[in-house]
């Protein structure tokens, strides 16, 4: 049952792989299309596609390490250094989102709601690690322990 889950959340970030690499092929298009359709100004639509562009290396390789992740977790190594780096790794992938959009949304005010959305992820993900890390002191501990 566990490894099913973990199966499904590698198939889910494989598809996020995908859709992030076809939105950075379609964007220009869609910038178009939802300015004409929201009656916008063209610096929203520049505002977009520089926080969209300025955002994507952060979110592949925070995708790349969620597959690297769930990889060792199906490999039943969990609690590892490798883990705890790739969640640090993940963790400021997301306080780079939250930059990149912070300095947009003086064009486009919405991308506010992405910059405190990936702020508020940036500790959830540090808090988390912070328990791998107790727990892989833990695990070493008991190892030692005869």
């Amino acid at each position: 049952m566990k490894n099913k889950a973990v199966v499904l959340s590698l198939v889910a970030v494989a598809i996020c792989l995908a859709a992030a690499v076809g939105l950075a092929i379609a964007m220009p298009w869609l910038t178009g299309w939802y300015v004409k359709y929201r009656h916008m100004r063209e610096s929203g639509r520049i505002a977009i596609l520089v926080a969209f562009y300025g955002c994507l290396p952060f979110v592949l390789t925070a995708l790349i390490c969620l597959l690297r992740l769930l990889r060792n977790i199906r490999n039943e190594r969990a609690f590892s250094q490798v883990n705890s780096r790739l969640m640090a790794v993940l963790s400021w992938c997301c306080a780079a989102v939250a930059a990149v959009t912070l300095g947009a949304f003086r064009w486009y005010p919405p991308l506010i709601f992405i910059t405190l959305s990936m702020a508020f992820l940036f500790l959830i993900v540090r808090v988390v690690r912070n328990c791998f890390i107790a727990a892989i002191a833990l695990k070493e501990e008991n190892a030692l322990t005869i």
